[in-house]
């Protein structure tokens, strides 16, 4: 960061008359250089904005995309693909450990009931979220990265290519299982993805798992936009001879904060218990996925794809309205400033 601010800064000569005042501090009556840091023209932060719904921009995004594509390798692929991968890795990892866990407990003599299930989904996604969250974000879910995209968090491409990734490692996650696993003695390897597959319990009406899946994804998503997604703008840095160092404000960031205190340390625990109680409630309707990549896999690998379109447009519906429901409630603490600095106050 350190040199980027050097790189894409501008010093200017001021005269005493040219230096503002902040409230609280005194005129310097010196000749002072104002850093006035502007943004890299190649800026990792992809987040387009408002997302528009008219599928002709998304081709002529996409067009712009591929026209200039180039194989040379540069920071900001570097840093893309580093996310995308990190993406593939922990949404690998978290659908091995729900779908392991629920393999493991099925070959027990005396299964445990769904309490176990809720206890290593809300464990696990506590230690991944804190461990990936500063490569791609963790969203480990195709719904939150939806989400994301619909209220203008990540781009169309990165979005797409988050969901590439997180349905392709949902079926390594589910293939692994089979290695790991012995198959049962009376059949074959083939039941062991067939055991963890998700579908709606019998004699449940598609209305109602539809429903559940919606509601069960609002919940998550809500949580982890109020937790995870509060954008402060603090572009710019406030720096005054005389004034305490607590008048310094970063870069801007996408951070966790409530009232100007961060909650960032905390996020990961509402997440992963948000996660747990979760599976605590829709099991017996729509089998409780609120995330199409665990449908996904084991729905690749048995052939059996019965009502997955549930879990794809009801989630996909229960994360947009989560995303943009929580858009009307969130904090937004804008600080608008120069950065104003000294000679004297820079020796």
């Amino acid at each position: 960061m350190s040199s980027s601010f050097k790189q894409h800064s501008d010093f200017k000569q001021l005269n005493d008359d040219d230096i503002p005042i902040i409230a609280g501090s005194d005129a310097v009556k010196e000749t002072a250089i104002v850093v006035t840091a502007e943004p890299p023209a190649d800026s990792f932060d992809d987040a387009p904005g408002r997302f528009s719904w008219n599928p002709y921009d998304w081709y002529l995004d996409l067009k712009k995309e591929y026209d200039e594509f180039t194989w040379e390798m540069d920071e900001r692929k570097r840093v893309l693909l580093r996310a995308v991968f990190g993406e593939g890795l922990v949404t690998f990892l978290f659908l091995f450990i729900v779908e392991a866990t629920a393999v493991n407990n099925g070959r027990q003599e005396n299964p445990e009931n769904l309490v176990l299930s809720a206890i290593s989904t809300a464990l696990c996604s506590v230690a991944l979220i804190y461990s990936f969250a500063d490569v791609s974000g963790a969203h480990f879910n195709p719904a939150v990265t939806f989400a994301t995209i619909v209220t203008g968090k990540v781009s169309l491409k990165k979005g797409l290519m988050f969901i590439g990734i997180q349905l392709l490692a949902a079926i390594l996650a589910s293939s692994f299982l089979m290695i790991v696993f012995p198959h049962p003695m009376q059949g074959s390897y083939r039941d062991i993805p067939s055991s963890v597959l998700v579908n709606l319990n019998p004699g449940v009406p598609l209305v109602h798992g539809f429903f559940m899946e919606v509601i069960l994804t609002f919940v998550l998503v809500y949580v982890i936009f109020a937790t995870a997604f509060d954008t402060v703008d603090t572009s710019n840095k406030v720096k005054v001879a005389g004034a305490s160092k607590d008048s310094e404000a970063g870069k801007n960031l996408t951070i966790y904060t409530t009232s100007g205190n961060t909650k960032a340390g905390f996020a990961p625990i509402a997440i992963g218990f948000t996660l747990g109680f979760l599976c605590l409630i829709g099991g017996s309707v729509s089998g409780g996925a609120f995330n199409p990549a665990r449908v996904f896999g084991p729905a690749v690998l048995t052939g059996n794809f019965s009502n997955n379109w549930v879990y794809w447009v009801g989630d996909f519906l229960g994360a947009a309205l989560a995303g943009w429901t929580q858009s009307l409630f969130a904090h937004e603490a804008v600080q608008n400033s120069h950065a104003v600095g000294t000679k004297n106050n820079a020796k």
